[in-house]
């Protein structure tokens, strides 16, 4: 595996990890503003089991949970931008943009990064 291959999914596994938190966040949620009955019974369980780390899991759901939200659309709004910066044919648009790209594809991961340094390449930019 190529060093940074995990950059290439952010975005599975932010959305991954967004759904995790938001049902615990939301679980813990309906316990604590609802009570348990207000739970199906396997939930019920759930949150006995844990018991006073009710309060822990509610905290950091809902940190873990802004988290993978501002993950998820940092890393769409780069690939983004990324798109629009690579699209041109105008050598000197992209030499003005080169620092930005040369950034954003290191963020990106290594797939991102050949593209930039195929564009490069293909505009004879050094």
């Amino acid at each position: 595996m190529e060093r940074g291959k995990y950059k290439e999914f952010k975005i599975p596994i932010s959305l991954v990890m967004i759904a995790i938190t938001l049902f615990l966040f939301i679980v813990t949620v309906a316990d604590l503003f609802y009570g348990l009955n207000s739970l199906p019974l396997n939930l019920q369980t759930f949150i006995t089991d844990i018991g006073y780390w009710r309060d822990y899991v509610f905290i950091l759901s809902l940190v873990g949970l802004l988290y993978f939200i501002y993950l998820f659309l940092t890393t769409v709004v780069q690939r983004r931008k990324f798109e629009e910066l690579i699209y041109t044919d105008s050598k000197a648009t992209f030499v003005k943009n080169a620092r930005e790209l040369d950034i954003i594809s290191l963020k990106l991961g290594p797939t991102y990064r050949k593209r930039y340094e195929e564009k490069k390449s293909q505009l004879k930019v050094k």
